[in-house]
């Protein structure tokens, strides 16, 4: 839509779109959606899950793949910052997720898994929420309802999330769909493990397991990859030393590039 001669167009998409009915959303058509994504110079996506997805449905000239800037070394000054009026006992193995409270973050799932772990496998686990949203009240009223009020904790927004996440022994992402996870990249910066389902974008987070563990998008995939990294003799150890190492890669300074790259790239295409 601009009008302008010679402005260079960047597309920036952050979601997985995985039909044309979900291309389409906010135009009056599939058609109307192609013909607006083809004026762009480039197409730059957050991850090669969200990249891929999008080409089944448009074929675009100049895609590219850029992943968020994250102020690296903030998120690792906040993450020393002390916590107050919260207990983290040391004797409980403490499991933290991060999000909004919507259905497709599959919260619901990982209260079912915690109480596996509390009840059936009897291990000292201790779940933190951070963040609000719809399904809230919900969580809160089955939590209540399975007597799990004192190892669930709901911690709400946090403005700081970053001292929770390096609170805890583990960092578990157990969404149905993400383009890109922030939540988890900030927790590798950070250097809290990660176990998460199989969405977009965490192979190139996470690799072949090599930094931190990827299961099946179901529950009990996820809660048998929760359990080894609580009981397998070393495992947390390892990758917590993997996550520091794999954080290292996503420096705001090597981000911050990648963008200048990129629009620099454009600007000598129209030269």
């Amino acid at each position: 839509g601009c009008p302008d001669d010679g402005t260079k167009l960047v597309s920036w998409i952050h979601c997985t779109i995985k039909s044309s009915k979900e291309a389409a959303i906010g135009f009056r058509s599939f058609k109307e959606a192609r013909q607006c994504y083809q004026k762009f110079d480039c197409h730059v996506f957050v991850s090669n899950g969200v990249k891929n997805a999008f080409s089944k449905q448009i074929s675009v000239a100049m895609p590219c793949v850029l992943y968020n800037t994250m102020d690296s070394e903030e998120i690792k000054a906040q993450a020393q910052k002390s916590i107050k009026g919260q207990a983290f006992p040391k004797d409980t193995y403490k499991l933290v997720a991060v999000g909004k409270l919507e259905p497709v973050k599959g919260f619901d799932r990982l209260l079912h898994i915690h109480k596996r772990l509390l009840l059936e496998d009897h291990l000292p686990v201790h779940l933190y929420l951070l963040g609000e949203g719809s399904e809230r009240n919900r969580l809160e009223e089955w939590t209540a309802e399975n007597k799990l009020q004192d190892s669930v904790t709901f911690l709400g927004y946090q403005t700081n999330p970053y001292k929770y996440i390096a609170a805890c022994d583990l960092f578990v992402c157990s969404s149905y769909a993400e383009g890109f996870s922030t939540a988890a990249t900030e927790a590798l910066i950070i250097g809290t493990p990660v176990v998460t389902t199989r969405v977009s974008g965490m192979e190139e987070l996470l690799g072949d397991n090599e930094y931190g563990i990827i299961t099946e998008n179901e529950e009990k995939s996820l809660y048998h990859g929760i359990k080894d990294m609580l009981l397998l003799p070393g495992r947390l150890k390892h990758y917590r030393q993997k996550a520091q190492e794999r954080g290292i890669s996503f420096n705001s300074s090597q981000t911050v590039r990648a963008v200048e790259n990129m629009l620099e790239s454009i600007i000598r295409k129209k030269l």
